[in-house]
Protein backbone atom coordinates (compact mmCIF):
# COMPACT_ATOMS: atom_id res chain seq x y z
CA UNK A 1 0.00 0.00 0.00
CA UNK A 2 2.82 2.42 0.77
CA UNK A 3 5.11 1.64 -2.17
CA UNK A 4 4.50 5.08 -3.75
CA UNK A 5 5.21 6.90 -0.49
CA UNK A 6 8.58 8.63 -0.27
CA UNK A 7 10.64 8.03 2.87
CA UNK A 8 9.61 11.32 4.58
CA UNK A 9 5.91 10.49 4.12
CA UNK A 10 6.48 6.97 5.44
CA UNK A 11 8.27 8.45 8.46
CA UNK A 12 5.33 10.79 9.09
CA UNK A 13 2.90 7.86 9.06
CA UNK A 14 5.23 5.81 11.27
CA UNK A 15 5.45 8.60 13.84
CA UNK A 16 1.69 9.11 13.76
CA UNK A 17 1.39 5.46 14.83
CA UNK A 18 4.06 6.00 17.51
CA UNK A 19 2.21 9.03 18.90
CA UNK A 20 -1.00 7.01 18.92
CA UNK A 21 0.67 4.18 20.85
CA UNK A 22 2.33 6.55 23.32
CA UNK A 23 -1.02 8.22 23.95
CA UNK A 24 -2.64 4.79 24.42
CA UNK A 25 -5.14 5.57 21.70
CA UNK A 26 -6.87 2.61 20.05
CA UNK A 27 -6.67 4.22 16.60
CA UNK A 28 -4.67 6.62 14.44
CA UNK A 29 -6.82 9.60 13.57
CA UNK A 30 -6.29 12.79 11.57
CA UNK A 31 -4.65 14.64 14.47
CA UNK A 32 -2.04 11.89 14.86
CA UNK A 33 -1.35 12.11 11.11
CA UNK A 34 -0.85 15.86 11.50
CA UNK A 35 1.46 15.27 14.49
CA UNK A 36 3.43 12.75 12.43
CA UNK A 37 3.91 15.43 9.77
CA UNK A 38 5.32 17.77 12.41
CA UNK A 39 7.80 15.24 13.81
CA UNK A 40 10.62 15.95 11.33
CA UNK A 41 11.34 19.67 11.21
CA UNK A 42 12.87 19.40 7.74
CA UNK A 43 9.94 17.64 6.05
CA UNK A 44 8.50 19.45 3.05
CA UNK A 45 5.17 19.97 4.81
CA UNK A 46 6.96 21.75 7.68
CA UNK A 47 9.19 23.70 5.31
CA UNK A 48 6.36 24.90 3.04
CA UNK A 49 3.66 25.49 5.66
CA UNK A 50 5.52 26.09 8.97
CA UNK A 51 3.34 23.60 10.83
CA UNK A 52 5.43 23.69 14.00
CA UNK A 53 4.95 27.46 14.29
CA UNK A 54 1.17 27.06 13.88
CA UNK A 55 0.92 24.19 16.39
CA UNK A 56 3.76 24.43 18.94
CA UNK A 57 1.91 22.34 21.53
CA UNK A 58 1.58 19.38 19.18
CA UNK A 59 5.16 19.28 17.94
CA UNK A 60 6.58 17.62 21.04
CA UNK A 61 6.49 13.98 22.01
CA UNK A 62 4.15 12.76 24.76
CA UNK A 63 6.29 11.65 27.69
CA UNK A 64 3.88 9.41 29.55
CA UNK A 65 6.36 6.55 29.12
CA UNK A 66 10.12 6.80 29.53
CA UNK A 67 10.68 5.24 26.12
CA UNK A 68 8.82 3.75 23.20
CA UNK A 69 9.90 0.28 24.35
CA UNK A 70 8.02 0.72 27.65
CA UNK A 71 4.78 1.75 25.96
CA UNK A 72 2.11 -0.89 25.35
CA UNK A 73 2.28 -2.43 21.88
CA UNK A 74 -1.22 -2.49 20.48
CA UNK A 75 -1.64 -2.36 16.73
CA UNK A 76 -3.68 0.81 16.36
CA UNK A 77 -6.14 0.76 13.52
CA UNK A 78 -6.81 3.67 11.20
CA UNK A 79 -10.01 5.58 11.78
CA UNK A 80 -12.33 6.08 8.82
CA UNK A 81 -11.10 9.69 8.61
CA UNK A 82 -7.49 8.50 8.40
CA UNK A 83 -8.37 5.97 5.68
CA UNK A 84 -10.12 8.68 3.66
CA UNK A 85 -7.13 10.99 4.19
CA UNK A 86 -4.72 8.39 2.78
CA UNK A 87 -7.01 7.87 -0.21
CA UNK A 88 -7.22 11.64 -0.78
CA UNK A 89 -3.43 11.86 -0.43
CA UNK A 90 -2.97 9.50 -3.38
CA UNK A 91 -5.64 11.40 -5.34
CA UNK A 92 -3.86 14.72 -4.71
CA UNK A 93 -0.55 13.26 -5.94
CA UNK A 94 -2.22 11.70 -9.00
CA UNK A 95 -3.89 14.98 -9.92
CA UNK A 96 -0.53 16.77 -9.76
CA UNK A 97 0.98 13.96 -11.88
CA UNK A 98 3.37 13.05 -9.07
CA UNK A 99 4.24 9.39 -8.74
CA UNK A 100 6.01 9.77 -5.40
CA UNK A 101 3.78 10.77 -2.49
CA UNK A 102 5.51 13.18 -0.14
CA UNK A 103 4.55 14.91 3.10
CA UNK A 104 2.94 17.86 1.33
CA UNK A 105 0.53 15.47 -0.40
CA UNK A 106 -0.33 14.01 2.99
CA UNK A 107 -1.04 17.51 4.30
CA UNK A 108 -3.27 18.19 1.28
CA UNK A 109 -5.06 14.90 1.98
CA UNK A 110 -5.75 16.04 5.54
CA UNK A 111 -7.01 19.42 4.34
CA UNK A 112 -9.20 17.81 1.66
CA UNK A 113 -11.00 15.79 4.33
CA UNK A 114 -12.60 18.99 5.64
CA UNK A 115 -14.77 17.39 8.32
CA UNK A 116 -11.87 15.86 10.26
CA UNK A 117 -10.47 17.54 13.36
CA UNK A 118 -6.97 18.13 11.93
CA UNK A 119 -8.42 19.91 8.89
CA UNK A 120 -10.38 22.17 11.23
CA UNK A 121 -7.19 22.95 13.15
CA UNK A 122 -5.40 23.79 9.89
CA UNK A 123 -8.29 25.99 8.80
CA UNK A 124 -8.27 27.86 12.11
CA UNK A 125 -4.52 28.40 11.64
CA UNK A 126 -5.27 30.17 8.35
CA UNK A 127 -4.32 27.39 5.92
CA UNK A 128 -6.79 26.56 3.17
CA UNK A 129 -6.78 23.79 0.59
CA UNK A 130 -6.75 25.98 -2.51
CA UNK A 131 -3.82 28.08 -1.32
CA UNK A 132 -1.94 24.99 -0.13
CA UNK A 133 -2.35 23.33 -3.54
CA UNK A 134 -0.94 26.39 -5.24
CA UNK A 135 2.01 26.48 -2.84
CA UNK A 136 2.79 22.81 -3.49
CA UNK A 137 2.59 23.28 -7.27
CA UNK A 138 4.76 26.41 -7.15
CA UNK A 139 7.42 24.55 -5.12
CA UNK A 140 7.32 21.33 -7.13
CA UNK A 141 10.73 21.99 -8.67
CA UNK A 142 12.41 22.01 -5.25
CA UNK A 143 11.18 18.50 -4.40
CA UNK A 144 13.97 15.93 -4.00
CA UNK A 145 14.37 13.14 -6.51
CA UNK A 146 13.12 9.92 -4.93
CA UNK A 147 14.15 7.67 -7.77
CA UNK A 148 12.89 6.49 -11.13
CA UNK A 149 9.21 6.40 -11.91
CA UNK A 150 7.92 3.06 -13.25
CA UNK A 151 7.38 3.04 -17.01
CA UNK A 152 3.74 2.00 -16.65
CA UNK A 153 2.99 5.16 -14.66
CA UNK A 154 3.50 7.42 -17.69
CA UNK A 155 1.36 5.36 -20.08
CA UNK A 156 -1.98 7.06 -20.58
CA UNK A 157 -4.64 6.89 -23.20
CA UNK A 158 -5.86 10.12 -24.83
CA UNK A 159 -9.05 9.74 -22.81
CA UNK A 160 -7.10 9.61 -19.52
CA UNK A 161 -5.06 12.69 -20.51
CA UNK A 162 -8.28 14.58 -21.31
CA UNK A 163 -9.80 13.62 -17.93
CA UNK A 164 -6.61 14.65 -16.14
CA UNK A 165 -6.57 18.08 -17.87
CA UNK A 166 -10.20 18.70 -16.87
CA UNK A 167 -9.50 17.56 -13.32
CA UNK A 168 -6.46 19.86 -13.09
CA UNK A 169 -8.48 22.87 -14.28
CA UNK A 170 -11.13 22.22 -11.64
CA UNK A 171 -8.43 21.44 -9.10
CA UNK A 172 -6.84 24.87 -9.44
CA UNK A 173 -10.08 26.82 -9.90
Amino acid sequence: MYERYADPARRAIFFSVVYSVLSESPAVDSVYLLRGLMHDDNSRANTLFCLREHFPLYSGCPYKFASYEEAPKPEPALTNDAKRILARTAWEADTMRDYWIDTEHLLLGIMAESKCLAAKYLSEAGLNLKGARRTVIENKSSRPDYGPVPESWNLQSPWERWILKRRMRRYLA
